[in-house]
């Protein structure tokens, strides 16, 4: 049977059975995924790497292969100026221009104004519903997730939380003790520090304070330093910091979701938490995401770590395990050594691991 020139006759359960038209060549059985590729163009039902959101959170920017930190353009919008509406009357801007020609009419009269619309909030204050505003602008939520009347959260570090002195003794030149001289804070002030300083990444002084100490997310490279070489290429990452990894974003973009839905689970109280440094040991900090009050845990508060990872099923997790019927942290893992570092340094007693 002569097949037209241009077609292919495929049988998938036959892939020895691919066929080209006269005169062309026929191919391996392992080629025949590549020919199909090659003649039928690829179809995406989505588009690549667009998704729906506020426009002050669109960022445009040409795609780089195995880029770590986010650039491009996007929005210098920082902050709504809330105010009153005008008058009604300046809302009849369709009557204003109803003699004129469609091209001729500002987009402003497409939008259905009318003072008989119902107005709903907004970032930026009242707004007619179902303006641009709305839904591009919606109310700010509060970080702070309320669901039991519960006393104020205790300050950071706890008051009465001391750290032994160290049994180690070092020789330090003068450079090296005016420099940890120059780390010193009192309870007071790292208490001041912790409130401040709770937008963490978003937060300017929250990466100055952080850069000169060893936080808790280093504790396990401090743990397994090997040699002199190796404990001053950690100390210059330290204070060069690091760069906003995919993992990093995903997990800044999640944690409202996220906080919202272990609230709910674990029917506790959430607040967000700072940088906390203990005055017995300046130069070490903790971040955990959060401080919890659970009304039937002893003592009640407590803190909460939260991870997001980008797998499809938890037991994906590298860095989990199943113990005895349940999933544990591992504890040779940096997490693990994370967890401990944020309770040593606050003074908690609990820290809810949140995958």
């Amino acid at each position: 049977m002569e097949i037209p020139r241009k077609r292919i006759s495929l049988r998938l359960t036959l892939p020895m059975c691919i066929v080209f038209a006269k005169n062309q060549p026929q191919l391996h059985p392992a080629s025949w995924r590549k020919a199909l590729n090659y003649t039928q163009p690829r179809v995406y039902t989505v588009t690549k790497g667009v998704k729906p959101g506020p426009i002050n959170a669109m960022v445009i920017t040409k795609p780089v292969a195995n880029r770590t930190a986010q650039g491009g353009v996007r929005s210098g919008l920082y902050r709504g100026m809330v105010g009153l509406l005008p008058d009604p009357c300046m809302f009849r801007v369709e009557e204003a221009y109803a003699e004129f020609n469609l091209e001729d009419k500002p987009l402003v009269t497409t939008m259905n104004m009318s003072p008989d619309k119902p107005l709903v909030e907004s970032a930026f204050g009242l707004v007619q519903e179902g303006s641009v505003l709305s839904y591009q602008q919606p109310v700010l939520t509060s970080r702070y997730i309320t669901l039991h009347d519960a006393p104020s959260t205790p300050p950071l570090p706890l008051e009465g939380h001391y750290l032994a002195p160290s049994k180690c003794m070092f020789v330090c030149t003068e450079e090296e003790l005016l420099h940890l001289q120059s780390l010193n804070t009192p309870l007071d002030m790292a208490q001041k520090i912790e409130e401040a300083t709770r937008e963490q990444s978003s937060c300017p002084d929250w990466h100055q304070l952080r850069r000169s100490r060893v936080t808790a997310s280093r504790f396990r490279e401090i743990c397994h330093v090997r040699g002199l070489s190796s404990a001053e290429s950690l100390a210059e990452r330290i204070i060069r910091g690091s760069r906003q990894t995919a993992e990093m974003r995903r997990g800044a973009e999640m944690e409202s979701e996220v906080t919202v839905e272990y609230s709910k689970l674990k029917n506790v109280n959430y607040s967000p938490c700072g940088l906390i440094i203990h005055s017995n040991a300046p130069w070490l900090g903790a971040s955990p995401d959060g401080v919890v009050f659970d009304p039937t845990d002893s003592p009640q508060f407590g803190l909460v770590e939260i991870k997001c990872p980008n797998v499809k099923n938890i037991f994906d997790c590298k860095y989990m395990q199943m113990d005895n019927g349940f999933l544990t942290l591992k504890k040779g893992h940096a997490y693990y050594y994370q967890v401990q570092g944020q309770l040593l340094v606050s003074g908690m007693q609990w820290c809810d691991f949140m995958v």
